[in-house]
């Protein structure tokens, strides 16, 4: 039976639709699994579905009843329940405290009433095999599948008709994942629906009663149990290349082949004792060198120990043949070494800054004048000229940045990398949340760059971007290389099938 449905759910941040008409159906009693690569709509539709976004057009439906969910504590007074990647987790309060942090039971005096709380969640820690010793315990002391549990069962007191598991496999031992593929089972065989979300393409078969793939923000393939290859659904994530992306790539084949010879950057064994081991990147200059892979796979990590900010435990960066090892970003830069990172609001751009203070941060020294006193009308030309170059739209290099549309911010941002004269310019995510036509001008200065013979960096995780804009690709998963594709190798098959360790591909 249908217990909860979307109708031509309709979601756009900006000038970017995430969602675009979908429709899914989830049958209590079964479990549904939600495939699609990085980008194609899955947190978005899950957000939706818990109460943590409105959909622009579209309905919900709950036992056939259109319900519109005001917020997650009203998804959850619905039934639906979310299991993350990420544990969250109070990790200083106990067990019982995090499973009914926010439900807890009080008496007539509103104290909280322990015993209460200890004897309903008892049948729920028989129902998950954990022993009740655990309530007391604080949930930082415990691993994270321990931990993954605690919150089901925070789920299972909740009355959760629905529950959502969010990539749970991505942070656990295979030991781990087996028990908790057993309660899942569970969980579905008592009547509950499960909606459950992954890129591992071998656990499909293993748990999923029915699998739905999402694309660009649409449904692209449905099927039941056993109707499906693991082929057809890597070919539906991956998309069709259109005629546009098969050009650009054509066009770069002859490129990749020789500058591979000659790097700039090469990161050699590089290991973190957190994130990555025995990485080795080979970067040459005028070439754009594409780094795909999905999240925590350990590729920002990566650029982020290259550009000082951490510290790796082994192996070596060498810039034009010569060891070098920045111990923070400054000293990265000064070597000729540049960085852009992923989060725009968090770690680039001075929100609260005028345009100009953005687009010269980076290099004040160059209008510096008598006793370091800053010569503001070169400044402000300077700004005006970067303005014009990369189309930044402002009523002045005055304005403030926040102001501007996330495009132009984003433009902005990279115009302060890019306008310094960099050995090497790692972008990390450099077109994220920005409209189309902004991607394609970025795209350009992009190639721009990598014409003038800097090594540059494409750190994406949208498969059509890495591919267009890539003379060649690197390829990680779970912190190590696992292929490099040029020419006619650059598939979207071939670097998918790669980063989710699928069959032929990840051979």
């Amino acid at each position: 039976m249908t217990a909860f449905e979307l109708k031509n759910i309709v979601k756009s941040f900006g000038g970017v639709k995430a969602l675009k008409g979908v429709d899914l159906q989830i049958e209590s009693g079964r479990t549904h699994v939600l495939l699609g690569e990085n980008g194609a709509g899955k947190s978005t539709l899950i957000k939706i579905l818990t109460g943590a976004l409105t959909p622009d057009e579209g309905t919900i439906l709950i036992d056939g009843e259109a319900c519109a969910l005001r917020n997650p504590e009203h998804a959850q007074a619905m039934g639906i329940a979310a299991v993350y990647q990420e544990p969250m987790i109070y990790p200083h309060l106990s067990v019982l405290e995090n499973i009914f942090m926010g439900r807890e039971i009080a008496g007539a005096l509103g104290f909280v009433r322990r015993d209460a709380m200890r004897t309903s969640v008892r049948p729920v820690l028989a129902e998950l095999d954990l022993p009740e010793t655990l309530l007391s315990r604080p949930m930082s002391s415990l691993s994270l599948g321990y931990q993954q549990l605690v919150l089901i069962a925070k789920a299972l007191v909740q009355n959760a008709r629905l529950i959502i598991f969010d990539e749970p496999t991505s942070i656990l031992s295979r030991a781990e994942s087996q028990r908790l593929f057993s309660i899942i089972g569970q969980l579905r065989d008592g009547g509950r629906a499960i909606v459950y979300i992954t890129h591992r393409l071998e656990e499909v078969p293993q748990i999923g009663d029915r699998v739905t793939v999402l694309t660009d923000g649409q449904v692209t393939g449905a099927y039941q149990a056993g109707e499906f290859s693991e082929t057809t659904l890597l070919e539906l994530m991956a998309g069709k290349k259109s005629r546009e992306i098969e050009r650009e790539i054509e066009e770069h084949r002859d490129i990749a082949a020789d500058a591979v010879r000659h790097p700039v950057l090469t990161v050699e064994n590089l290991s973190h004792e957190s994130y990555f081991a025995d990485v080795t990147w080979r970067i040459p200059g005028g070439v754009i060198t594409g780094i795909y892979g999905l999240v925590g796979s350990g590729r920002s990590e990566v650029a982020l120990s290259v550009f000082g900010f951490l510290k790796p435990s082994g192996g070596r960066v060498l810039l034009d043949d010569r060891a070098v090892a920045p111990a923070d970003p400054a000293e990265a830069i000064a070597l000729g070494i540049g960085y852009l990172p992923e989060d725009r609001k968090l770690q680039g751009i001075f929100a609260t800054k005028p345009l100009e203070s953005n687009l010269t941060s980076n290099r004040l020294g160059a209008f510096a004048r008598t006793l370091g006193l800053l010569d503001f009308k070169e400044l402000f030309a300077e700004a005006g000229r970067v303005m014009a170059r990369y189309n930044i739209k402002a009523q002045s290099s005055r304005t403030m940045l926040s102001t501007l549309s996330g495009g132009n911010q984003q433009k902005g941002l990279f115009a302060r990398w890019a306008g310094k004269p960099f050995k090497v310019l790692i972008l990390d995510e450099p077109t994220r949340g920005i409209d189309v036509r902004t991607k394609d001008e970025i795209h350009d200065f992009i190639r721009d760059l990598a014409a003038q013979g800097v090594a540059v960096v494409v750190i994406s995780s949208d498969l059509k971007e890495v591919l267009s804009v890539s003379d060649r690709i690197i390829v990680m998963r779970e912190g190590k290389v696992v292929d490099e594709v040029a020419g006619a190798q650059m598939t979207p098959e071939r670097v998918l099938g790669s980063a989710i360790g699928a069959g032929k591909a990840a051979a």
